[in-house]
């Protein structure tokens, strides 16, 4: 099944910015955040849709930032036991 490109209006919505704020960073997004490249050139500009879909999940301004070493970053403590467990596995001192 063939989807049909992004237009630069579905890409400027999913940003959620205007199409004017887009067509002016455009170039930016392109060379900063390698943003994929339109499909032509010339005329309106169409954008193939599953690039810019992947373009778009590691890009997305309002995508959590990615913890630093920790893929999933173990959960936060309940209660003042875990709370104590925590804090003395990072703070005890070094054997």
């Amino acid at each position: 099944m063939i989807t049909r490109p992004m237009t630069s209006r579905d890409v400027a919505e999913r940003l959620g910015i205007t199409v004017e704020t887009f067509y002016l960073n455009r170039q930016r997004y392109h060379l900063v955040d390698k943003m994929p490249r339109p499909l032509s050139e010339s005329g309106r500009h169409k954008f193939d849709r599953a690039s810019m879909e992947a373009w778009l999940t590691r890009h997305h301004p309002q995508r959590a930032p990615t913890p630093a070493n920790d893929p999933a970053p173990p959960p936060m403590p309940n209660n003042d036991a875990e709370w104590s467990d925590f804090l003395h596995r990072h703070y005890a001192p070094a054997q």
